[in-house]
């Protein structure tokens, strides 16, 4: 099929602003010229297959409007694809407070800004997860099928985006908390034990000596739950095609 121009531009609007909140894509130290490349090599494969667009918008008002539109579809359907490493940031927050290590920071490319030593840990982890396991390619393909279900110049807003956007919010303390709960029960049961010994033993600071004790077992249970942790960080990444198809369907037409 024949490439036609104004097609190839909103796909490649679409594919854009996608993969400016795609993960690993989107990192700061990724070069901007190459997330413009990829998105117009993006355009360039998922056109040729689309059907020229007939809409004709009615001045220059008209076509930003449709620009806009096709810019609110990629970051919607960009945006669920990046909850994954809004969880692992959260669960890494709460195992961070568990074990009294929120002076261990360092940076993170994908937002920019330092975080703490575990929620990088499981960035890192969560990435590599996805790449190795080709779900990168899984997720492109996603965006390729997203056409099927919202064409070109076809997008509007609904309240069910709003609300399937708020449940994926919603998942993302639910599986942050069970990522962190193993973790989260084993300080509990250490202030405990710790809370009793400076019951019985009054002269020691139970409080200031917990926390090596703390920081010593969440490190301990943080390796042995990481298989735990990969299970639901892999349940999470395989739905990643199917929830980028549910937001196209409900920002598609009626």
């Amino acid at each position: 099929m024949s490439l036609d121009p104004v097609t190839w531009m909103l796909v490649f609007v679409r594919a854009s602003a996608f993969l400016l909140v795609l993960p690993i894509f989107s990192a700061t130290n990724i070069p901007k010229r190459v997330r413009v490349a990829l998105a117009a090599l993006l355009a360039l494969l998922i056109a040729p297959g689309l059907p020229a667009f007939s809409l004709h918008p009615a001045g220059l008002l008209g076509w930003l409007g449709l620009f806009a539109m096709e810019i609110l579809a990629g970051l919607a359907i960009g945006f669920v694809t990046r909850m994954v490493f809004y969880v692992c940031d959260f669960a890494g927050r709460l195992m961070t407070n568990e074990m009294g290590l929120n002076m261990a920071s360092t940076f993170n490319p994908m937002a920019g800004e330092s975080t703490q030593a575990p929620a990088m840990i499981l960035f890192y982890f969560s990435a590599t997860v996805l790449m190795s396991l080709d779900l990168h390619h899984w997720v492109l393909v996603g965006f390729q099928n997203t056409y099927a279900l919202l064409p070109v110049g076809t997008a509007h807003l609904q309240e069910a985006l709003l609300n399937n956007i708020l449940m994926h919010t919603g998942q993302v303390f639910v599986v942050g908390v069970q990522m962190a709960a193993p973790l989260m029960a084993v300080s509990f049961i250490i202030m405990l034990v710790f809370s009793i010994l400076g019951r019985a033993v009054p002269q020691m600071s139970a409080f200031m000596e917990s926390f090596a004790v703390r920081a010593l077992g969440g490190m301990i249970v943080f390796a042995m739950s990481l298989d735990i942790m990969a299970q639901h960080l892999l349940n999470y990444l395989r739905r990643l095609p199917e929830d980028m198809l549910r937001v196209a369907k409900f920002l598609g037409p009626l």
